[in-house]
C-alpha cells in the first residue's frame, strides 16, 4: 500500500529528528521541552502505532513505535536530569 511507504517515510525523519535531541539532552543534562508536550506526543504515538498494527500498516507501526520509543527517552531524560 503506498500510504504505508510514504508513512513510514515522514516517520523515519521524525525519528532522525529526536535522535539529534537526545544526544543534546544527555551532554546538557537538561531537557528543554515542556512536560506537556513530552507526555501527550508520547501518548499519541503509542496510540497512533497501536492503530497501525490494527490497520496491519507494519513498516509505519514499527517506526512509530521507534519515535514513540525516543520520545519516551526523552521522557526518562526530562525525570532523571530535574
Amino acid at each position: 500500500m503506498w500510504q504505508d511507504k510514504l508513512m513510514t517515510i515522514a516517520a523515519i525523519g521524525f525519528v532522525y529528528s529526536l535522535i539529534p535531541q537526545i544526544i543534546l539532552n544527555y551532554n546538557e543534562l537538561t531537557v528543554m521541552m515542556s512536560w506537556q508536550t513530552i507526555i501527550i506526543t508520547c501518548i499519541g504515538l503509542y496510540i497512533f502505532t497501536i492503530c497501525m498494527f490494527t490497520l496491519k500498516l507494519w513498516s509505519t507501526a514499527i517506526i512509530n513505535l521507534f519515535t514513540a520509543i525516543c520520545w519516551t527517552i526523552i521522557l526518562i531524560q526530562k525525570v532523571i536530569y530535574l
